[in-house]
């Protein structure tokens, strides 16, 4: 799959982003190892699936690398912030629901991307982001 990383500085990111997809048509459940998971299929059949937090092992993906900063971005101690995995095939549609989650919002809330650059999840360029 691909996907990325929602990430904010406040703990509630997933239950904000959960209501979110909910409103938007999401429907939540519980995955293998008994964590939450919201997914939205939205009306050309693209699929948005959020996981509620990062499985244990493989923080590092988010916690340790060579993060770069999308234009206007500036790096957050990514040892403070709240991940929670995506998985999205379309750079459009991951744009369209960061956007939503970030008018939520309270705090600053950003897109890990697959090539380590971090997104303002209210400017993700679905033309540059890769997944």
């Amino acid at each position: 799959m691909r996907g990325g990383f929602l990430i904010a500085t406040d703990r509630g990111l997933f239950d904000r982003a959960a209501e979110v997809l909910v409103a938007m048509g999401g429907v939540q459940a519980i995955d293998e190892v008994g964590d939450r998971l919201v997914q939205f299929l939205d009306t050309d059949e693209r699929l948005f699936t959020l996981y509620q937090r990062v499985l244990e092992g493989t923080d590092w993906e988010v916690r340790e690398g060579d993060f770069s900063a999308a234009p206007g971005v500036q790096l957050p101690d990514m040892n403070l912030v709240t991940a929670c995995p995506f998985d999205c095939r379309w750079p459009a549609l991951t744009a369209h629901v960061a956007e939503a989650v970030a008018r939520t919002a309270e705090t600053p809330t950003w897109v890990l991307d697959g090539h380590g650059v971090l997104w303002a999840a209210e400017a993700v360029d679905p033309y540059r982001v890769q997944l």
